[in-house]
């Protein structure tokens, strides 16, 4: 009877979370310090051969393990670390069994390489020149184990470099995004408005689609996306009356533009505007106190579905209650839940708009909303919960992340926007059906019974989703397929 309740527990645990999570690959690790808190992991996945390389970080000491596609171990070593002043994991570039590890410091003003080799086994870290003259770092991106480092300057110019193999900083491209040095509304570039006389900084938030990404980071109005050897570039504005999209190839390094106009009200122009890239479609938001329109499209222009909200009906497309997380009304309650139209299209006309996609066996899972920036004490600003592929809090100076997966992992229980959730199926009409767990919740559900966690990371290789964690009551390092 014990056993037979122990298998129905178990099979109504599947079912509910709809995967079965299978631990790929674990290793032991013996710490220098016992029980050291603040271990750091990441993972540089070989597109060219499905090889894995993990690296954990450990104050002065770098534990190195390498995988082949089915998990099986090639190679590990341990090295120092690079001078801690380097925190910030830029990106790679794979040669063979060499893994190049590109960081910087806070400021993104100096940069240091790492080497890990794992056929000799031994590391090698050096400081190297990356000369931006007059650009601000913008991002990095990674194609075909390549590490591709972007910038601009104040012209509203996208510069595009490689780690060439001499593991300099070569300029590729230089591309001119809108009217160039005409252009009086800068796009690759901002400045802090919470912030006297705050420096420029990047203005693009990077977005993997593929996962759930929160609202605000699809609020942003300034986005990166990259499917395969293509990124696309998307701005969105307020005053504008279209989006514009980018699209520049990485293997040929041309560029494609295109714009698509906003949805117009029925009631009022509409105020607030944003847009977000799923596939070969392009999904457009406009939003006012009195209404909002959705439309999906495809990169031709076509409109290929519709969905309307007005103040005084019922919203007949979401699936969950419209939900406000973070700082409310109310003292002490940090979730509240509404059904009124009016207030959803007040809430979210007041800020940001956002709408975030990705895709599932049935079709689209969608979150649909909005957020707002508030000022701190500091002088800084608060993105709520996070703005992209940075951080800027407080007045803290930026630090980007080069895994848009972990970032959108990190935002899941920190949210602080008002949204509602929908399904719609492969061609944008609206399914009528329970919220279903995404991945992340799969994840949080799996730590529950992990007492003392650290060094957490969320990664695709290979097409799969994995979870990636290190346990300090035994001392290993997990690679968990979610």
């Amino acid at each position: 009877m014990k056993n037979f309740i122990s298998l129905l527990i178990m099979t109504v645990f599947v079912i509910s979370f709809g995967h079965a999570q299978e631990e790929v690959v674990s290793f032991k690790i013996e710490e220098s310090v016992y029980l050291i808190k603040h271990k750091e992991s990441y993972s540089f996945s070989n597109t060219i051969n499905g090889d894995l390389a993990i690296v954990l970080i450990e104050k002065k000491k770098v534990y190195a393990k390498l995988f082949d596609k089915d998990f099986q171990n090639i190679s590990s070593f341990d090295t120092d670390a690079l001078k801690s002043k380097y925190s910030n994991v830029l990106g790679y570039k794979i040669i063979d069994n060499k893994y190049y590890l590109v960081a910087s410091n806070r400021s993104l003003q100096k940069f240091a390489l790492l080497l890990l080799d794992f056929d000799k086994k031994k590391g090698e870290a050096q400081e190297i020149e990356i000369d931006f003259g007059k650009e601000e770092f913008l991002e990095t991106v990674q194609y075909k184990n390549q590490l591709y480092i972007i910038s601009a300057n104040k012209d509203n110019e996208f510069v595009l470099r490689i780690l060439n193999d001499k593991m300099e900083a070569e300029i590729i491209n230089t591309i001119e995004i809108g009217d160039g040095k005409t252009e009086k509304n800068q796009r690759l570039l901002k400045r802090d408005v919470f912030m006297f006389m705050a420096p420029l900084k990047s203005n693009i938030t990077k977005i993997d689609n593929r996962v759930p990404t929160s609202i605000e980071q699809a609020a942003n109005q300034t986005k990166l996306y990259q499917q395969n050897n293509k990124l696309y570039l998307t701005f969105d504005d307020d005053d504008e009356t279209a989006t514009k999209l980018y699209i520049i190839d990485l293997e040929t390094l041309e560029l494609t533009s295109s714009e698509y106009n906003y949805p117009k009200g029925k009631l009022e122009e509409f105020n607030r505007y944003n847009s977000f890239i799923l596939d070969d479609h392009i999904i457009q938001l406009g939003s006012s106190n009195l209404e909002m329109q959705i439309e999906v499209k495809n990169f031709d222009g076509g409109i290929i579905k519709e969905h309307y909200l007005e103040k005084e009906t019922p919203i007949d497309i979401k699936n969950s209650p419209i939900i406000q997380e973070g700082t409310t009304a109310i003292p002490f309650v940090n979730r509240r839940e509404m059904e009124e139209t009016s207030k959803f299209l007040r809430k979210v006309s007041g800020g940001k708009i956002g709408i975030t996609a990705y895709k599932d066996d049935m079709g689209y899972n969608a979150t649909i909303g909005g957020y707002k920036e508030v000022a701190t004490g500091g002088g800084g600003m608060m993105m709520m919960g996070g703005g992209g592929a940075s951080f800027g809090v407080g007045g803290a100076v930026t630090v980007m992340i080069y895994n848009p997966t972990f970032y959108s992992y990190s935002l899941y229980t920190s949210t602080k926007s008002t949204f509602f959730n929908t399904h719609f199926d492969q061609d944008f009409n609206y399914v009528k059906k329970d919220v279903e767990t995404d991945v992340f919740d799969r994840i949080q559900e799996y730590k529950k019974n992990i007492e003392r966690i650290t060094a957490e990371d969320v990664f695709f290789h290979n097409d799969s989703l994995y979870f990636g964690f290190f346990d300090m009551r035994d001392k290993y390092y997990r690679i968990i397929k979610m």
